[in-house]
C-alpha cells in the first residue's frame, strides 16, 4: 500500500502544515457551534480530504470527542479508515458532474434519516466540477439541510465554485506546506519505514515537491525502493528525479549580462550537445530570474545563498542588474517560450533570448541628463564609451519645423513616398520593452506634426498606435507586432505581413482595420490616413515584386471608389 494511504493522518494534530485550519475545527467540535456546510479548497496533495474524513470522523462520534480530536480505536473512526461507514458518503464530482447525480446521491438521499450514527456527513470532492444545473439543484439542500446532515466540499479551483454556494459556507484556505514542515514529514516516514536519508536527500525531495505533501510522500517511496539496505544518498534521489538545469541556465544568464554574446552563444550550444533541450535552459533562465526577483526578500536572499549548486550560482547574480530590467527580461523570456511551444525551433529562442539580454535590447532608457550628456559629445568619445554606460536605444524626438513652408513640407513627403522604403527596419519586439518609459506618458512625448512626417515616424510611434489599438481590442496587439510599417502611399500607411492570415485579419476585417486607422489618425494627428497591407510571399511561396505590390494597392483603390489611372 502507498505510503500516502498507509501513513495517512488520523487525527487532526498528525495533519501537516495546516494548524490555522485544524485549531479552527477542532474548537467548533469542543464548542459545540458547528455549521452545516464548509468549503475547502487550496492545492492539490496537502491534506483538503483528509482533514475533511477526520472532521467526519469527529462529527459521528459526536460523544467520545476529546479536545476536538476523535477516537482512534472507536468503531466509528475504523469504519471510517476502512471505507465501510454508511452514514459517511464520498462523491467524486469528477465523475459524477450531472444534476441527475447529485439528485440521486444528495438530494434523494438526505432525506432518510442516519442509519447508524446520529448523523450523516457528505463529502464532496472536487465539486468546482460540478455543472451549473447540479449546483442549482443542490443549492436549497444545501441552504436548509436536516439536522443531522453535515457538507464538506473540497476544490483545488476555488473560483469554479458559485458566489451562491460560497456565501452558505465556511471557507477554509489550505496553504501549500512550509519546507520546514515538509522536511519533518519526509523524515518523519522515513523513520516509520526503517529508512536512513541524509538531509541533503530531504531538501532535494522536499524542493521537487513544491509545498505538496502527496507528492513528498510518492517521491520519498519512488527512492526507497532504489535505496540499498535501507540507506538513500544523494546518488539514489538523482536517478529518480530529474537534474536541475538552474546552474547551467544561470551561468548562461550571467554570461549575456556581462554582454558576452560570443561566450553565452557558445555555452548554449555546448549545453544542447550535451542532450539538454533548448526549451528547458529558457524556462531555467525564467526561474534563475524569479530567484532574483524573489531575493529581494532577505529570507529568500538566504535561502538562495544556503541552498544547493543552482541557488547558490543564482545568488552570485544578485545586483547585476536592476529590478526593471528582471522583468523585461522574464516578459521576454516568456515571449520566446511561447515562440518556441508554437513552432519556432527551440535553439533560435534560446539565441534570440540571449542576444536580447547580451546586446542590452532590455535595459532600461538612461536619464535625460545622461541622455543629452552622450548627445553633446563627439563621435569618437561616443564610439570610445563602455558598452555597460551606453544609453540604451531611445527613439529621437520629432520636432517639426516652422521655419519650412508648406508647399516645401509637401514636396519633400510625395518625394519620400515615391519610393519603397526598405531601410530603417522596424524596432524589434523586444525593443518595446525598453521604450515603455518613455511611450507610456502621451503628454511627455511631442507628436508629429500632422502636416509633416513620413513611414520613419511611423515606425517610431509604432508602439504608441499599439498601445491605442489595445484599448479597443486586447488581440489585435499581436499582429501589430509582428508586422511592419512598410511604406506611405500618399496617405495610406502599408503594412508587411509575414503570413497571410494577419493580414486578412488586419486588413479584410472591416471592423479591425477601422479600429487601427482610428488610432493611427490619433497618433499621427491626421485625419485621412488609412491603412493597407502585403504579405512577403505569396500564395505560391515566391516572392512578391515590389512594383507588382505598388501596382496591387492602386488596384485595390481603383476597385474600391472607381475612377482610372490619369497620366
Amino acid at each position: 500500500m502507498p505510503f500516502s494511504r498507509t501513513h495517512r493522518p488520523r487525527l487532526f494534530n498528525d495533519v501537516t502544515g495546516q494548524s490555522h485550519i485544524t485549531e479552527t475545527l477542532r474548537n467548533e467540535i469542543s464548542s459545540g457551534i458547528l455549521g452545516h456546510a464548509y468549503l475547502f479548497s487550496g492545492p492539490r496533495g496537502i491534506g483538503k480530504t483528509t482533514t475533511a474524513r477526520i472532521f467526519a470522523k469527529a462529527l459521528l462520534n459526536n460523544d467520545d470527542v476529546k479536545n476536538g480530536e476523535p477516537p482512534e480505536d472507536s468503531v466509528v473512526s475504523k469504519e471510517i479508515d476502512a471505507g465501510s461507514c454508511i452514514d459517511l458518503i464520498e462523491i467524486d464530482a469528477a465523475s459524477h458532474t450531472g444534476v441527475e447525480n447529485i439528485r440521486e446521491a444528495i438530494i434523494e438521499h438526505v432525506r432518510f434519516a442516519p442509519a447508524r450514527w446520529k448523523r450523516k456527513v457528505y463529502i464532496i470532492d472536487e465539486c468546482h466540477m460540478l455543472s451549473a444545473s447540479a449546483w442549482n439543484a443542490l443549492l436549497k439542500t444545501l441552504e436548509e439541510p436536516p439536522a443531522y446532515a453535515f457538507f464538506i466540499l473540497a476544490t483545488t479551483e476555488l473560483h469554479k465554485v458559485p458566489d451562491t454556494i460560497k456565501s452558505r459556507c465556511q471557507r477554509f484556505e489550505f496553504r501549500r506546506i512550509e519546507a520546514k514542515d515538509l522536511a519533518d514529514r519526509v523524515l518523519s516516514l522515513a523513520k516509520l519505514e526503517s529508512l536512513s536519508i541524509d538531509k541533503a536527500s530531504v531538501d532535494i525531495i522536499v524542493r521537487a515537491s513544491d509545498g505538496c505533501v502527496r507528492d513528498a510522500e510518492s517521491l520519498l517511496e519512488q527512492v526507497s525502493s532504489l535505496a540499498d539496505g535501507g540507506k538513500i544518498t544523494q546518488e539514489i534521489v538523482s536517478l529518480v528525479l530529474p537534474r536541475s538545469d538552474i546552474p547551467q541556465s544561470a551561468s548562461l544568464l550571467s554570461d549575456a549580462l556581462r554582454r558576452d554574446l560570443s561566450a553565452s552563444l557558445q555555452r548554449a550550444k555546448d549545453f544542447v550537445e550535451e542532450g539538454m533541450p533548448p526549451l528547458s535552459l529558457i524556462d531555467g533562465m525564467l526561474q534563475v530570474v524569479r530567484f532574483l526577483i524573489c531575493a529581494e526578500n532577505p529570507n529568500e536572499r538566504k535561502r538562495l545563498e544556503e541552498g544547493d549548486d543552482g541557488e547558490k550560482a543564482t545568488a552570485e547574480l544578485i545586483g547585476s542588474c536592476s529590478l526593471s530590467e528582471l522583468g523585461n527580461i522574464a516578459l521576454m523570456l516568456i515571449e520566446r517560450r511561447r515562440d518556441a511551444k508554437a513552432g519556432t525551433d527551440p535553439m533560435f529562442c534560446l539565441e534570440l533570448s540571449l542576444l536580447a539580454i547580451a546586446g542590452g535590447l532590455l535595459t532600461d532608457p538612461p536619464s535625460p541628463s545622461k541622455t543629452w550628456a552622450m548627445e553633446g559629445r563627439g563621435e569618437e568619445e561616443k564610439r570610445n564609451e563602455p558598452a555597460s554606460n551606453r544609453p540604451s536605444p531611445v527613439p529621437k524626438r520629432i520636432i517639426a519645423s516652422t521655419n519650412t513652408s508648406t508647399k516645401a513640407s509637401d514636396d519633400a513627403r510625395n518625394a519620400q513616398t515615391s519610393t519603397v522604403e526598405t531601410e530603417p527596419p522596424i524596432e524589434p519586439v523586444t525593443d518595446v520593452i525598453s521604450q515603455t518609459v518613455q511611450e507610456s506618458d502621451h503628454a511627455q512625448c511631442p507628436m508629429p506634426n500632422a502636416l509633416n512626417f513620413d513611414i520613419h515616424d511611423v515606425r517610431k510611434y509604432w508602439t504608441i498606435i499599439t498601445k491605442e489599438v489595445e484599448k479597443s481590442n486586447r488581440a489585435l496587439p499581436f499582429v501589430l507586432k509582428v508586422c511592419k510599417p512598410h511604406h506611405m502611399d500618399g496617405c495610406t500607411v502599408v503594412l508587411r505581413f509575414e503570413y497571410a492570415f494577419h493580414r486578412e485579419k488586419l486588413i479584410e476585417d472591416l471592423k479591425t482595420k477601422r479600429i487601427v486607422e482610428e488610432a493611427i489618425r490619433l497618433i499621427m494627428k491626421n485625419d485621412t490616413l488609412l491603412i493597407d497591407g502585403f504579405c512577403d510571399k505569396g500564395d505560391d511561396g515566391v516572392e512578391v515584386p515590389i512594383e507588382q505590390i505598388s501596382q496591387d494597392v492602386v488596384s485595390r483603390v481603383l476597385n474600391a471608389f472607381g475612377g482610372q489611372v490619369v497620366e
